[in-house]
């Protein structure tokens, strides 16, 4: 194997590397947000768009300061993700030196995955978690009551549940990485099949607004399916490494 021979201090410095240049595209990113901020705001309030009962509709601001806060939030979001692809890159960067000259042209793949896994998790969230939580939530108005619609809280609560979808869809890409580089095989991680299972159904109760099973499996389900999908692409993968190594060595 071709690799690059690190010491744990030069570990740290490629680590330390990495860590800058993802901080510096989320301060960039971050900084187009807010520009953008506006047109960020309107979509988060799609989801719940014409849910409220009337008289609820109008969004408040309980503090003088929090439409600043609020506009700094927004431009927070959407640099998360306009910068996922830069900052999967730097953790491909990290991770490269210990793989094959060969596998290291798989960089732009495992950017692009990574980048989908994370922004096709948010739109589950976006498409159809959030509008259920809402609803459901919505539902559970006493008569005579009604809803003040603080943006602040509401951005908290809607960008808690998106950036989570959005970690949890990245399990395949992870599964995969702790194979590929090593520390762990995925003969290992089947035996723990069980447990992902029952951690997925534990996930899914805590991100999940109704206590129904039925809403619960959709989406505990998907998440145990990226952890088989994790695992069945590494085996492949290593398969293949194996054929390789097996072929240079006759």
């Amino acid at each position: 194997m071709n690799e690059k021979v690190l010491t744990f201090r030069g570990h740290l410095g490629e680590l330390r590397r990495a860590l800058i240049y993802s901080s510096i595209a989320l301060v960039i990113c971050f900084i187009v947000g807010v520009i953008f901020s506006d047109y960020i705001d309107k979509a988060l309030r799609l989801p719940i768009k014409d849910m409220l009962p009337e008289g609820n509709e109008d969004p408040v601001y309980l503090g003088i300061f929090e439409p600043i806060f609020y506009r700094l939030k927004l431009g927070l979001i959407g640099g998360i993700f306009a910068a996922s692809p830069i900052v999967f890159s730097q953790l491909w960067w990290f991770i490269s030196p210990g793989l094959y000259p060969k596998e290291r042209r798989m960089a732009l793949p495992f950017i692009i995955v990574a980048t989908m896994f994370f922004l096709g998790g948010a739109a589950f969230c976006y498409f159809i978690v959030l509008p259920k939580a809402a609803a459901f939530s919505i539902g559970q108005m006493a008569e005579n009551t009604r809803i003040i619609l603080s943006l602040q809280m509401y951005l908290s609560n809607a960008a808690m549940f998106i950036l989570a979808f959005g970690l949890v869809f990245e399990t395949p890409v992870m599964v995969f990485l702790i194979c590929w580089i090593g520390l762990v095989t995925p003969k290992t991680l089947a035996r723990y099949r069980k447990y992902v299972l029952l951690g997925s159904f534990v996930v899914a109760a805590i991100l999940t607004p109704t206590p129904d099973a039925v809403n619960q499996s959709i989406m505990a389900l998907p998440i145990y399916i990226l952890y088989e999908l994790g695992m069945l692409t590494a085996r492949l993968m290593i398969r293949k490494r194996q054929k390789a190594e097996a072929k240079n060595n006759d």
